[in-house]
């Protein structure tokens, strides 16, 4: 059983992985499923089995990412929000080619929809800070759609303290 997941996950990255590749010289109504299947070298079953449309294979990308990033920084103790603020920031910069595609691609919501699923609590009961936590993810996506739209001018370190200063100001270490 194992395997077998191992396997589906490897496809899968290898779906994505090409056709974010494609994404940036095609728009994504060009692009089809099957040229995706033949430049991933899997068949059209493969493809259904595990994604129900083009853009649910930059979902799981963006998932994969931010799970994975997520999990490295759960391992990580001590922390001050500017750190941490500072480490998401590098992170965003680690996959700059693939949020440069989305908003190429005219694709940023499935940016800001990621952030929303990993950074949100989306059962939460409380309504004021379901509310709170859809600002920050609005605004934090905001942030890095404009700050690589711009040329990322400002380095992934100042970038988190330019964050934590202004709208966290009370967590500085």
């Amino acid at each position: 059983m194992g395997r077998k997941k191992n396997s589906s996950d490897f496809l899968k990255e290898c779906i994505a992985t090409l056709f974010l590749f494609m994404l940036r010289t095609k728009s994504i109504e060009s692009i089809t499923v099957r040229e995706i299947t033949e430049l991933a070298n899997v068949s059209r079953i493969t493809y259904y089995r595990n994604f129900t449309s083009k853009e649910n294979v930059i979902e799981f990308k963006l998932d994969k990412l931010m799970t994975d990033w997520i999990e490295h920084e759960k391992t990580i103790r001590n922390t001050s929000a500017c750190e941490l603020a500072i480490r998401f920031f590098q992170f965003f910069y680690s996959i700059r080619d693939i949020v440069q595609t989305l908003i190429q691609a005219k694709l940023s919501l499935l940016l800001l929809n990621a952030l929303i699923i990993r950074f949100g609590d989306v059962f939460t009961q409380d309504c004021a800070e379901y509310y709170r936590q859809i600002f920050i993810s609005f605004g934090l996506c905001g942030v890095i759609l404009t700050w690589m739209d711009t040329g990322m001018n400002e380095s992934p370190e100042e970038m988190g303290k330019i964050v934590t200063e202004t709208f966290f100001p009370q967590e500085q270490t």
